[in-house]
């Protein structure tokens, strides 16, 4: 389906490359105005003469930080890491050891040092620019279920917003009156984009039905214009794929 190759390309950030998993910790409140936005930059060994980029993405949701970091580094393995906020200081943590931290100096500049047991080295990222506001899309969402030869079928989604480990994330349920009329748990991830936002939402019971919903929306109408739902093939649904729309309701 095209549909299928669309939403492929459009959401690539469900698993990005070198993503750290972050526990965001606040402290003193949200993500303060000067650190919010995205910032690029690079880290350099003191020892071992490596180098390589980084990428940080700050952001605040209903007085929540929102935490992404992109990194390849000697000092960085599979682990949880936390991420602090204190005046103009950032740190990034594991296991409360600091591994990363800097401070903000002159021109949106943050300045710092890198240190474990596998590398020593300096980093600095410049702010480059702000990140697309966070919009509460949370509420009831009524939507159509397409798939050529068969009727429109409904749907029906309750979904609310919150911040879990640093990403905005999405907990509700959906319904298909038509199809499974019982009501299915669903969670996934958001992400917005300049006047739009990508939504990706599995449902999470042991249903046979295996329901997968992707989806590319406008954030000024709050629809979903172009959407694939994928099921894994159970007898009782008569697709594997389908399209799907939908369109803000009420809170």
């Amino acid at each position: 389906m095209r549909s299928s190759l669309v939403l492929a390309l459009a959401l690539p950030w469900f698993a990005a490359c070198g993503d750290i998993h972050v526990k965001s910790v606040r402290i003193g409140g949200s993500v303060p105005a000067q650190l919010a936005g995205e910032w690029v930059g690079q880290w350099q060994s003191t020892s071992g003469g490596a180098g390589g980029s980084i990428t940080l993405r700050m952001q605040d949701f209903e007085g929540d930080a929102v935490v992404s970091v992109q990194l390849d580094n000697p000092c960085i393995g599979a682990q949880v890491y936390q991420f602090r906020v204190e005046g103009n200081v950032i740190e990034l943590l594991a296991d409360d050891v600091v591994l990363f931290s800097a401070m903000l100096g002159e021109n949106r500049t943050l300045v710092g040092t890198y240190g474990c047991s596998a590398d020593l080295g300096v980093w600095e990222a410049e702010w480059t620019r702000d990140l697309p506001t966070l919009v509460d899309l949370g509420g009831r969402w009524e939507g159509l279920v397409t798939v050529p030869g068969i009727a429109p079928q409904p749907a029906l989604l309750q979904i609310g917003l919150s911040v879990e480990s640093g990403a905005l994330v999405v907990d509700g349920t959906v319904q298909f009156p038509t199809l499974a009329p019982t009501l299915l748990p669903v969670h996934g991830a958001l992400q917005f984009r300049q006047g739009s936002f990508d939504i990706a939402l599995d449902v999470t019971t042991g249903t046979s039905l295996g329901i997968q919903l992707l989806g590319i929306g406008d954030v000024a109408t709050r629809r979903i214009d172009t959407g694939l739902l994928r099921t894994n093939g159970d007898p009782s649904v008569p697709f594997t794929t389908a399209g799907w729309t939908a369109h803000w309701t009420s809170p």
